[in-house]
Order: structure tokens, then C-alpha cells, then sequence
């Protein structure tokens, strides 16, 4: 018993000791243990799209871009995530990819060839993979090659008349703006419409004309259609004063625009002289004027102050009431002192020019005219002291043109004023009394407020506001109320340039209901300008100067209302000197 005792005790002990180098022996009540659980491998998946290389390029349109568009994509650790499938769209400019989807290599990346659209401008193209926001590309499409060049046309529609600056635009292969170099324009039909070397177009005559721009080695064309609008016909050129033989004396000349007034008995005076001495001519009727030589109506004072503005005197404008004819002078002050002038000389050579506006009045029908003593005469002075310091160019004053009595019972007129820094254009002013020359008030932007007073008497005022004459339109001025258009009208010498230097140069006209708000000048008629080199006549002659309307038939005191079949007076220069005559030409207004 004791043995085998043992021996069980024995087998026991060596049951137990292997029981605890075995697993899941013992404990519990089954004599088992239970294992751990060991946590499951995430899925990988795509979780970002980032742009690698080729972003905000830019390329010719319609080319490739100069490298590839690269993308990577990580996994959720960072990781570069392979075997994905990236989507690439074009989403501006329309260009076009080399393959639609790519798959992502080893290294996560993925890339395409990316030809830009045809427009100009931002392209777009993203790259996107499936729940993952997708990377945005931007490129630039440039504008190609000048291909083409394209006429614009004119807005509004061309009419008679009409002085327009014309534009073209270049364009590469595809349409895009392209940049353009200076252009030479040409006009095939130039009786229908002329166009100088920089593109600036008078239309002339109802039709079409081909237009052409050219760069030496392209060119475009435009057919333009010119509408008549309103036309104006001259025929043939009377001569109403010949220099040679009714000259009163050698400066005897027409240096003025033309303008009559029927005295009481019906008889005519009319007016177009020159400084220092101003003749008139008298006549029963137009075709009877005669220069009257026995006396001049004006003889300039010739005074060497500027602060008189009593110097060289023209009469450019006459108004009868009554017994009395009123005048407007044109002062001009030529500084005879000042070093930077031309001392000695204080005639139309010297450049120091200051100028003002006068009043003058004659009581026996036009044979004289007369001024009270200064400042009495003076209407419209410079607005600033004379300045002979860097010779200025002229300024002050200038040129007033006929008056016209308006329906508000105002008596109005167009004249120049020039800053001494040269800035200057067309203005007007009205007065209610003629026979008062401070009663003048000119348009100073809101009214008629604008007190034109000597500097030399006190501050120096302000300047007139430029009215809106769309171009130059002057510097002699006709005006009138037509009739037959039923506008005031402007006629005058109007001079355009355009970018090349080239200019139109003529006699125009501009048209307005409220003597502010003027319509663009059209031209009456392309002419020769004397003094002005661009538009000069090549031998000095067929010149012309200080045009002026005139209706024959028209009833009023004046001639202020002239209808549809007026006369335009103007100066013809035989030499470009003084040999000049009056003469006129009939027209015949039509609107279209």
C-alpha cells in the first residue's frame, strides 16, 4: 500500500508538472483556458489627390502645355496609394486631354497631357477620384500669331458729313484680340468716302466704299454704307470782292466771316474787313454791294498797354435795333516790348498774342462805329493778366461770332476762350441789352453766371465753360438759327487730326437746341486752310477762311434765320499772303 501509494503520488506530481507547461490545462471547471482575440488589418483605401507638377502653366491656344499635369494620391496613412483610378476633366477654356482616366503607379502618381482651347484666357481641368475632393489645375491660353485684321464698324451708322475715327482689332488664328502695329487705311471709292493714312474717315457722299487697313504684310476690309443724312449741295462759286480791283488800300482784305444786316430804307450793309482799318460795302441788294473806300468804318487805336484793350480791332459781328447797329470787336494785344516777343512789332507776326472782346456802336447805318473811352467798351477781357514770360501761346478771348436773338428773348454768341496754358475751346455768353456791354454773361458749366471783368480792375474772374462741340470747330464762327432744320446752327473752318498726324480739314458745321449741347461737327465740304501746315494748299492757292451762312431771302433785320437754300460766304485766298477775295456759294441743305 505504502508503494503504490507513492507511485500514484508520483504520477501525480508529473501529471501536474506537465499540466502547467501545456495551455488551457486546468483552472475553471472544465480543466481548460480560452485564448486572446487578435485585432483585424484595416482596409486601405484612397484618401487624397494633391498636385505634384504642371499647375498655372500657360501655352499658345490650341497647343499642348510644356509639361505634363502630375498628380499623387495617399492613402488614409499618408502613403502613397497605387492601382486608383483618376478621372480628368476639362472644365474651362475647352481644350482637351490626352486620355479621360489614368491609373495611379506605385509611387501614387498619375499624369496627362493637357492641350489648351482655342479662347484666350483661364483654363481649368480637375483630376478627381472616387469620394475624394478632386485637384484643380489652372492654365493661361495666349492669344496666337496675327492672323487677321478686322475693320469696326462705326457706330452709329455713317451719314454724310460724318468725321470718324475708325478702329480695327487684330486677330490670331482662332479669333483672339491680338495687339496691332500702326496701320496705313486707304479708301477705294474716295467720292463716296476719303480716309487718311491713320484711319480718319470723311464720309462725303451717300454709298458704300471699301475701306482697307493694312500692316505691310496683312490687311483688312470693311464695305461701309453711308447714309445721305443731310446733305448739302454746292454749285458754282460766285465772286462777290476781288482783291485786285476793289481793295480800299493793300491790307484791305476779307480777314473775318461775312455778315449783313438790312438798315430801315431795305438797303444792305454788310461787313468783312480787316485791322487796322475796317471797310464796308453797301448795296440795295446783295448783287449790288460796293465797297464804300471814302472812310474806314473802324480804325484800330493801336494802343501798346494790354490793360486798354484798345489795340488792333476787328468787327466780326453786327446787330441792328432800331437806328443802331451794335458790334462786337476782336481786341488783339501783340506785345512790342517784351524780349521774348518780337520787339518792335506789335502786328499779327509777333506770337505774344493776348486777346479780348469789345463792344462798338454805330448810329448812321454802318459808316462808323465808335467806342466809349476804356473800360468803358469793354465786354468780354481776358480773364487773366497778360504774361509775355516763355511766349505763351494766344490767350483770352477770341473771335465771337454773329449774334442771334433766341426765343427766351436773349441775345447769344459763340466765342473762344484760351487759357494761357493753352487749354481752351468754344464758349458762349448772352446778354439781355446789348447796348450794355457788362450785360454779358457767359456759361460757366451750371448757367449764365460767369461776370466777365478785367483783371486788371480787380481779381481775376473765372473762365467760361467749354460747351460741347464734339470737335474743333472754329476758330470763325457763323451763327444762325435754320429754318429748315430747326436748329441753331455753328458753321466754321473745322480742323481733326488723327493718331498719325494726318488731318480733315473744311468747313463744317455743328447743330444744338440749347446753344450747350452740340451735335458731333459734320463736314460741309473738304477745303485747303490757310495757316495751318497740315492743311495747307501745296502752291498756296484755293485756300479758304472765315465761312459764314447767309440767306439771301431771309426777311429778318439780321439774317439770322436762314432756311434751305442759303449762300455760304467765305474768303478764297489767291496767294497765301493777301491776295484775297470774297466770295460765295449757293447751297441746298437736304434731309434725308
Amino acid at each position: 500500500m505504502r508503494t503504490n501509494g507513492f507511485l500514484q503520488a508520483t504520477k501525480l506530481l508529473a501529471i501536474a508538472g506537465l499540466c502547467s507547461l501545456l495551455p488551457g490545462c486546468g483552472g475553471g471547471g472544465t480543466g481548460s483556458q480560452s485564448q486572446p482575440t487578435q485585432p483585424s488589418q484595416p482596409t486601405r483605401h484612397a484618401a487624397s489627390v494633391s498636385i505634384v507638377a504642371g499647375n498655372n502653366q500657360s501655352a499658345t491656344v490650341g497647343n499642348a502645355l510644356p509639361a505634363l499635369l502630375v498628380i499623387k494620391v495617399n492613402d488614409q496613412a499618408g502613403q502613397p496609394f497605387s492601382g486608383a483610378t483618376v478621372t480628368w476633366n476639362v472644365t474651362a477654356g475647352g481644350g482637351s486631354l490626352l486620355v479621360a482616366s489614368s491609373i495611379t503607379g506605385a509611387d501614387g502618381t498619375s499624369s496627362v497631357q493637357w492641350t489648351l482651347g482655342t479662347q484666350a484666357g483661364s483654363n481649368g481641368v480637375t483630376a478627381a477620384v472616387g469620394g475624394v475632393s478632386p485637384a484643380s489645375f489652372t492654365a493661361t491660353g495666349i492669344e496666337g500669331a496675327l492672323s487677321g485684321i478686322v475693320i469696326v464698324t462705326p457706330t452709329p451708322a455713317t451719314e454724310t458729313g460724318d468725321i470718324t475715327q475708325l478702329s480695327a482689332v487684330g486677330a490670331d488664328a482662332f479669333g483672339n484680340p491680338v495687339p496691332l502695329p500702326p496701320l496705313t487705311w486707304a479708301s477705294v471709292d474716295p467720292n463716296i468716302a476719303t480716309v487718311t493714312p491713320g484711319g480718319l474717315l470723311s464720309a462725303l457722299n451717300a454709298g458704300s466704299a471699301r475701306i482697307s487697313a493694312s500692316n505691310g504684310q496683312l490687311s483688312g476690309a470693311l464695305t461701309l454704307t453711308v447714309k445721305a443724312g443731310t446733305t448739302f449741295t454746292l454749285v458754282t462759286v460766285e465772286t462777290v470782292i476781288t482783291y485786285n480791283t476793289d481793295s480800299c488800300y493793300f491790307l484791305d482784305v476779307p480777314d473775318v466771316p461775312a455778315h449783313a444786316v438790312r438798315l430801315a430804307d431795305g438797303s444792305l450793309m454788310l461787313v468783312a474787313g480787316n485791322d487796322p482799318q475796317t471797310f464796308a460795302m453797301f448795296g440795295a441788294d446783295f448783287s449790288s454791294l460796293q465797297k464804300d473806300c471814302s472812310k474806314p468804318t473802324l480804325l484800330s487805336h493801336l494802343d501798346s498797354t494790354p490793360q486798354s484793350y484798345q489795340n488792333r480791332e476787328w468787327i466780326p459781328s453786327v446787330y441792328r435795333q432800331g437806328s443802331i447797329i451794335h458790334a462786337l470787336v476782336h481786341n488783339e494785344y501783340h506785345d512790342p516790348f517784351s524780349p521774348s516777343c518780337s520787339p518792335g512789332n506789335d502786328g499779327a507776326g509777333n506770337p505774344c498774342w493776348y486777346n479780348s472782346i469789345t463792344y462798338a456802336v454805330s448810329t448812321d447805318d454802318g459808316h462808323t462805329y465808335t467806342q466809349a473811352a476804356s473800360p468803358g467798351h469793354i465786354l468780354a477781357p481776358a480773364p487773366e493778366l497778360w504774361d509775355p514770360a516763355g511766349t505763351p501761346p494766344p490767350y483770352g478771348y477770341f473771335n465771337p461770332s454773329n449774334i442771334v436773338h433766341a426765343q427766351d428773348n436773349y441775345y447769344y454768341s459763340i466765342f473762344i476762350g484760351n487759357r494761357r496754358s493753352g487749354v481752351g475751346g468754344l464758349c458762349v455768353m448772352r446778354s439781355s441789352t446789348l447796348s450794355d456791354p457788362t450785360s454779358w454773361r457767359a456759361w460757366d458749366g451750371t448757367g449764365f453766371n460767369l461776370t466777365m471783368t478785367s483783371p486788371y480792375a480787380g481779381p481775376p474772374p473765372g473762365i467760361c465753360a467749354l460747351i460741347g462741340v464734339g470737335q474743333l470747330l472754329g476758330p470763325y464762327g457763323s451763327l444762325t438759327y435754320n429754318t429748315y432744320l430747326g436748329k441753331y446752327m455753328l458753321t466754321g473752318i473745322t480742323i481733326v487730326g488723327d493718331p498719325q498726324g494726318s488731318y480733315v480739314c473744311g468747313i463744317g458745321y455743328s447743330l444744338t437746341s440749347d446753344f450747350i449741347n452740340w451735335t458731333r461737327t459734320r463736314l460741309i465740304r473738304p477745303q485747303y486752310i490757310p495757316g495751318f501746315p497740315a492743311c495747307a494748299s501745296p502752291d498756296g492757292t484755293g485756300a479758304v477762311a472765315y465761312p459764314s451762312v447767309i440767306d439771301h431771302a431771309d426777311a429778318t433785320v439780321n439774317f439770322e434765320q436762314p432756311g434751305q437754300t442759303p449762300y455760304i460766304y467765305y474768303t478764297r485766298f489767291n496767294d497765301p499772303l493777301l491776295n484775297r477775295d470774297l466770295v460765295r456759294v449757293p447751297v441746298t441743305i437736304t434731309v434725308h
